[in-house]
């Protein structure tokens, strides 16, 4: 392999684990996990007119099944969120926000989501739509090229 593109790999590794690394300090700062504070994350940015399900919130943040039940039954617990059975699907239930999780998000989600598009007008326009565009063609190669490894096996 060659050495530059050996480098760069090991650069970008280190920059995504930096990144986060800083989302699992702000979770811990607020005595909450990461599953935790990403299901309340996507909560809040979907707002109350979409219906998010767990299957949502699984497939949003690609945790396995187990661990995001697990969160949920944490933060009915802590009173952030309450299921809701959503008409004509047996199994499936709406995951809302409690008025206690709407102003908890408000206090710890919304800062979030603010330093992240602070973060993000440091970069121009182009920048931005370039650095989504290039990571989005990493990550499909990416893709393409774990899958044939799994296939190898």
């Amino acid at each position: 392999m060659n050495e530059t593109v050996q480098q760069q790999n090991l650069a970008l590794n280190r920059f995504w684990k930096r990144m986060n690394m800083q989302y699992h300090a702000y979770a811990a700062a607020n005595d909450l996990s990461d599953p935790a504070m990403w299901t309340l994350y996507l909560l809040e940015e979907s707002g109350s007119e979409k219906t998010m399900t767990q299957n949502d919130i699984v497939e949003t943040w690609m945790y396995p099944k187990q661990t995001i039940n697990f969160t949920i039954a944490g933060l009915v617990k802590k009173g952030y969120v309450y299921l809701e059975q959503l008409g004509g699907a047996r199994n499936s239930k709406a995951v809302r926000l409690t008025e206690e999780g709407k102003a908890f998000c408000k206090r710890v989600i919304h800062p979030l989501i603010d330093a992240e598009q602070n973060a993000l007008l440091t970069l121009s326009d182009a920048q931005r739509e370039e650095l989504i565009r290039l990571s989005e063609m990493q990550c499909a190669a990416l893709e393409r090229e774990v899958n044939a490894l799994i296939g190898q096996k």
